[in-house]
């Protein structure tokens, strides 16, 4: 029961309707989205915890099964066929070889360091604008959500101050080593980083106790507010918990990548649920219900052949070397951030026909 004062100032007393549980796509897909990567990266970080040695064989495992796979994956929303192609010309390739051409002189001229260093806060922050633009996905499934102009600030505080404050106590404690490369990071005084700390766990607090209220009247959404705990979980772990700054980053690239191509699966299969496009054969034929493995299987043929193809192109035709080597795959990486950033802002793409 809900309480307001009417206009002679009595107490009275209405009735407070439960509100449908909503999804995303559905039930079985909501659950894979929320379970399955979280479990994945925390279980990459637990093997590797209890055994370093087998550190490479996950990191080539991750990279080559999720993370060069969710960077050809952006691509999907690109283009994917000629005409789209042309359209999204710049994006997809003009702007990519700039970025990459910057980062390339960048690594040469001043260092590896330099591109490692940006990695490490730029990934960090693509990381947690993910979560951000997932848990607008499912607050808009809410009542709430539905309203034009509405937000969720106790779910947004949640979901930005506990990675700041993570990025914040990893950059103190993990040196100037990150994945092989020299870093140098952001320290911050030690007071800061505990009020950081104190506003997250403050803003956790009032998070924990909205939604404490809403389970009394049944008007919690259970898969949004779980989106929000696997966002907390994997951020304090990767960046608080985990002692080695690079078991942190496998639990939680790990965890980034699975989610964003299961979500990008999800846009696809939405953009061409109506049907097969007879402008996108290709990727509107793997979308249809009943091909997710063809699906996967043709991103993932997709991904080796071109990052095989790169490989040799850096070797053979630029020599190698670490600065070349992080120039290059960074520059793709950076490339995919701004992308991906400008991508998922639009209602939609434009469309391929």
């Amino acid at each position: 029961m809900a309480l307001y004062l009417d206009a002679s100032l009595r107490l009275t007393a209405l009735p407070v309707t439960a509100s449908p549980r909503a999804y995303i796509r559905s039930e079985r897909f909501d659950t894979t989205l929320l379970v399955v990567p979280l479990l994945a990266g925390l279980a990459a970080a637990a093997v590797v915890s209890a055994n370093s040695s087998l550190y490479p064989f996950l990191l080539v495992a991750d990279l080559w099964l999720l993370g060069y796979h969710h960077v050809i994956a952006t691509y999907t929303r690109l283009p994917f066929n000629g005409q789209s192609l042309r359209r999204n010309r710049f994006l997809a390739l003009d702007l990519l070889l700039i970025v990459t051409a910057i980062t390339l002189v960048v690594a040469i001229t001043a260092g590896a360091w330099v591109i490692a260093s940006a990695f490490l806060y730029l990934q960090w922050f693509h990381y947690m604008r993910q979560g951000y633009g997932i848990a607008r996905m499912y607050f808009r499934t809410t009542p709430q959500g539905q309203v034009p102009g509405s937000r969720d600030w106790a779910s947004d505080l949640v979901i930005y101050l506990v990675p700041v404050y993570g990025i914040a106590a990893r950059s103190s404690s993990m040196g100037d080593q990150f994945l092989g490369l020299p870093v140098r990071t952001l320290v911050v005084p030690d007071a800061v980083i505990m009020l950081l700390g104190a506003l997250a766990a403050g803003a956790l607090v009032v998070w924990v106790g909205r939604v404490m209220l809403q389970a009394l009247d049944d008007t919690v959404d259970v898969a949004y507010s779980l989106f929000v705990v696997s966002h907390v979980v994997v951020f304090w772990m990767a960046y608080v918990v985990i002692a080695d700054a690079n078991a942190g980053w496998l639990c939680i690239n790990v965890w980034h990548n699975f989610q964003y191509v299961l979500v990008v699966w999800m846009s696809n299969a939405k953009r061409y649920a109506s049907g097969i496009d007879s402008s996108a054969r290709l990727l509107s034929w793997i979308s249809q219900p009943g091909r997710v493995v063809a699906y996967f299987a043709t991103c993932l043929g997709i991904t080796t052949a071109v990052y095989f193809a790169l490989n040799q192109f850096t070797v053979l035709v630029l020599g190698g070397g670490l600065a070349v080597s992080v120039g290059i795959y960074m520059g793709i990486n950076f490339h995919h951030y701004v992308v991906d950033a400008l991508i998922w802002r639009r209602r939609r793409v434009a469309p391929a026909a």
